[in-house]
């Protein structure tokens, strides 16, 4: 019993501090790279995760397969939370963050940019603004981010995204469209016609004449009915 009180005097038990990652350890453009399951075996995707963290907390998460959102994140003992996403931060090493969520643990790889400007911390609410119409700032694909719509039904099909591809004519345009509801997605290629603030899209199934509320060549903002679309440009 001496001699063991002796080692624990002579040897104290060491131990190590977690270290708890800031928003200014983690900020910066994230690319997904590998994902690996429970087991650590790499599993393959197709809906790759770009995530943009800044400093001060505002974070962004797209998708290429399904919803774009952004807004103030949290993080508490490396418990990085948006909306309803949870994430661990397990890591950020030699350009490398490594993000947990369920199962699997997501792996990005820092870039210099990934969008054509930052991602703007204050999302404009604003009933009326700018209308540009040029080509110039509507070319690009265009992601709905936020739409609001107090006659929502699961079966209704929605607009997910659009690409403006080319101008055919003055105020006519070639576009591919994306619809989705709480079941499916769709494409379809579209003609998009402008005349003064109206946004008339046509596809082989669809007539949607909506009106354009904004447009200041980064942000969108359609009424069609009783659904407001907010739509920002990722990509030119």
């Amino acid at each position: 019993m001496k001699k063991l009180l002796l080692c624990l005097l002579l040897f104290p038990t060491i131990t190590y501090a977690q270290y708890y990652y800031s928003f200014k350890d983690i900020s910066g453009k994230w690319v997904e790279l590998t994902r690996t399951d429970k087991n650590s075996d790499v599993t393959p995707f197709k809906d790759t995760l770009y995530i943009e963290i800044r400093e001060d907390g505002f974070m962004m998460v797209r998708h290429t397969i399904g919803a774009t959102y952004y807004g103030d994140a949290e993080l508490h003992e490396n418990k990085l939370s948006i909306q309803k996403d949870v994430y661990s931060v397990e890591g950020n090493e030699d350009g490398v963050l490594k993000l947990k969520k369920g199962k699997f643990t997501h792996r990005f790889i820092k870039q210099e940019a990934f969008n054509p400007s930052p991602v703007p911390k204050t999302i404009p609410g604003a009933e009326s603004g700018v209308i540009l119409t040029d080509y110039e700032n509507l070319s690009g694909k265009w992601t709905v981010y936020k739409k609001t719509d107090p006659k929502f039904t699961h079966g209704t099909f929605y607009i997910k995204n659009m690409e403006i591809i080319e101008m055919n004519m003055n105020n006519v345009f070639s576009a591919e469209i994306n619809f989705h509801n709480m079941d499916s997605v769709y494409s379809a290629y579209a003609t998009i016609k402008i005349q003064d603030k109206e946004l008339q899209i046509v596809s082989t199934d669809k007539v949607l004449k909506t009106r354009m509320v904004k447009n200041d060549g980064e942000e969108m903002i359609l009424e069609h009915g009783s659904t407001t679309y907010f739509l920002k440009r990722f990509k030119k």
